[in-house]
């Protein structure tokens, strides 16, 4: 042990010394950071690696929180606060100072956004580099950031609250500074920080299209986005890559994911994990198991596209659940599909709230059915907040800024933060939810459900959920393989309130007959329940409308008050013949609001403007 901790102070000082040494060769070192000292010679006891079991809370750290003010701008064009495309001030020390609100939450590893020195932003200084994707030189810290002191408090601070961190590399390119298919630097100082400063360290095959006509080799020799493409092949950066990388991880990093795996030669992540010494999962932004599953076998893990893309259908868009059981039945393809990172929001994609027309339930039943079914779950910040990425659903290439808004707020007395206190709690408390093999149990339209099972020990866990606007009753057989006996009674363990006991009968000779609300997710469990639970009482807002549209026509909602808006229409549901319905839980109970009804969301309705009262169930009766 003293033999691994000294190596471990030793990179530690190696990297604070390449940190100064890079520095001051580009010319960019203050005196503050002239000053810093070598991390502190005892780092605190790390929880272990990135395990199966764990839940991931991903961060982006300039929109976080600001720790420390005098590292927001460096005078580059990069901070502007105003505009979600530059930076805003988030960093290492306004992390470290909220690193309880995360723990709270019963996450057990945080996922951080790039570390290393930045271009401060893009070639056509449109964007900033706040994202980490812009980098300038690897073996820096992003002096936004902070310096390596502070990254190592933050590391420290995490493992004495039980939290793994998790490094964010970007091993594929660096900012871009050779324009289009380029061999020079032009200016020859407007390059990446040294070794990597020598244009054919790069591959130059120009921007990638992904139009469907790439090959493979293609998609690793091509520019991301106009990034410059570094040639892994080459035993320079090869070596650069790893070293470096390498020093970042013995500050006590215990795990890694990799930024545009896809772009990277498999046999290079392989290499790249085992000199890591600790887990790596890849992007892989695919929704082909076919083709995602292969890099599992390169890596300990793969971020799950395949599953957020089918999930978020499933449960933001009320599509055919079936396609959860088609997507699942593919899991025999990957080496471990507990080892899979899934999730419904991230830093590419529109926010899941977007996609569900600002439904909580519906966010709340997804977030039931992704801490419990297999895999390793991955909470974008802000969503236990119930961020809404400003109602932009946008995605091409990539989704608009709006889902990267800075943290708007620490409460953690909302619905889903505490929903998700509660599933983090089960899963901590269960070992099928961590480690159990997946089955599934039913599978409908409108309603989905598996088991959760420890084949050694017959611990289980059933997940069922549905995406209907009703109330679901199914008679559903227990597994072959479940020894729960005829008898058991089975509680709902997010709403202890709530049994089932299994009876005789079914293809299995077992089988529960169970009722979930709309848009639901009940996980039952043998036994006496962990501890009680019941659901945080809704707020909900419910407009009505009587009014017959006619055939193939619609009815929707503007207004004053977020989720509506005077520009665009909510669609109203028709639940009857003449009468349409329109849910929120974002307006606060007793706000006073006011709201027009359309047809087509194009012909108002006559007269003055509706008023609303927040919690309440508002009749209105339009004319045109």
């Amino acid at each position: 042990m003293e033999l691994i901790t000294s190596m471990c102070r030793e990179r530690a000082r190696r990297l604070v010394r390449s940190v100064l040494a890079g520095s001051l060769a580009a010319g960019l070192v203050a005196g503050a950071l002239l000053a810093t000292p070598a991390p502190a010679a005892t780092a605190a006891v790390s929880p272990g690696p990135l395990e199966e079991g764990d839940v991931i809370y991903q961060v982006l750290v300039d929109r976080f929180h600001d720790g420390d003010p005098t590292n927001n701008d460096s005078g580059h064009g990069e901070y502007d606060p105003s505009d979600l495309g530059f930076y805003h001030g988030g960093d290492w020390a306004g992390l470290t100072e909220k690193l309880g609100y995360i723990a709270d939450l019963g996450v057990t590893a945080i996922w951080l956004s790039p570390v290393s020195a930045q271009e401060p932003v893009s070639r056509d200084g449109n964007e900033g580099s706040y994202h980490g994707y812009f980098t300038h030189d690897f073996a820096t810290p992003n002096e936004h950031f902070g310096d390596t002191v502070e990254l190592q408090e933050l590391i420290d601070t995490a493992h004495d609250l039980g939290l793994k961190m998790i490094l964010d590399v970007v091993p594929n390119h660096t900012a871009d500074y050779l324009a289009g298919t380029s061999t020079t630097y032009v200016p020859s100082t407007y390059a990446p920080a040294a070794p990597l400063n020598d244009p054919s360290l790069y591959h130059h095959a120009g921007d990638c299209l992904f139009d469907g006509s790439e090959s493979q080799t293609q998609i690793e020799n091509c520019d991301l986005g106009g990034l410059d493409d570094l040639d892994q092949s080459d035993p320079a950066v090869s070596a650069h890559l790893i070293d470096t990388y390498r020093d970042w991880v013995d500050l006590g990093f215990d795990g890694i994911r990799v930024d545009a795996a896809r772009s990277v030669p498999k046999d290079w992540l392989a290499d790249f994990e085992a000199a890591m010494g600790v887990p790596t999962f890849g992007e892989v932004f695919v929704g082909d198991v076919d083709y995602v599953s292969e890099y599992q076998d390169y890596q300990w893990g793969v971020l799950d596209f395949p599953y957020f893309f089918d999930v978020r259908d499933a449960f933001a868009a009320d599509v055919d659940m079936n396609t959860l059981g088609d997507l699942f039945d593919q899991d025999v393809k990957y080496a471990n599909p507990n080892r899979l990172e899934t999730f419904l929001d991230n830093h590419d994609r529109a926010r899941f709230l977007t996609w569900a027309d600002d439904n909580y339930q519906r966010l709340r039943s997804a977030l039931s059915f992704l801490l419990t079914s297999r895999g390793i779950p991955v909470i974008y910040y802000g969503t236990e907040q119930a961020d809404d990425g400003n109602g932009n659903a946008g995605e091409v290439p990539i989704a608009n800024k709006d889902n990267r808004k800075d943290m708007e707020s620490f409460d953690q007395t909302g619905s889903v933060y505490t929903l998700i206190q509660r599933l983090t709690s089960l899963k901590a408390a269960y070992e099928p939810l961590r480690t159990g093999v997946q089955r599934e149990m039913w599978s409908d339209t409108s309603f989905y459900g598996f088991s959760r099972r420890v084949d050694a020990s017959g611990e289980e866990t059933i997940t069922l959920s549905t995406n209907a606007w009703d109330a679901q009753t199914r008679t559903i057989p227990l597994r072959a393989e479940s020894t729960i006996p005829v008898g058991a009674v089975l509680t709902n363990l997010l709403d202890t309130t709530e049994t089932t006991t299994v009876v005789a009968g079914g293809v299995t000779g077992k089988q529960i007959v169970v009722t979930l609300d709309e848009h639901e997710t009940a996980v039952f469990a043998p036994g006496a329940p962990v501890s009680t639970y019941e659901p945080a009482e809704r707020t909900t807002t419910t407009i009505r409308v009587h009014y017959d549209a006619g055939v193939g026509n619609s009815i929707a909602i503007r207004g004053d008050e977020y989720p509506l808006s005077w520009t665009a229409g909510r669609g109203a549901r028709n639940i009857s013949s003449g009468v349409w319905e329109w849910e929120m839980e974002r307006v606060p109970e007793g706000e006073l609001f006011e709201f027009k009804v359309l047809l087509n969301d194009a012909t108002w309705s006559t007269g003055a403007n509706f008023t609303g009262t927040g919690g309440e169930v508002i009749d209105v009766y339009p004319t045109f």
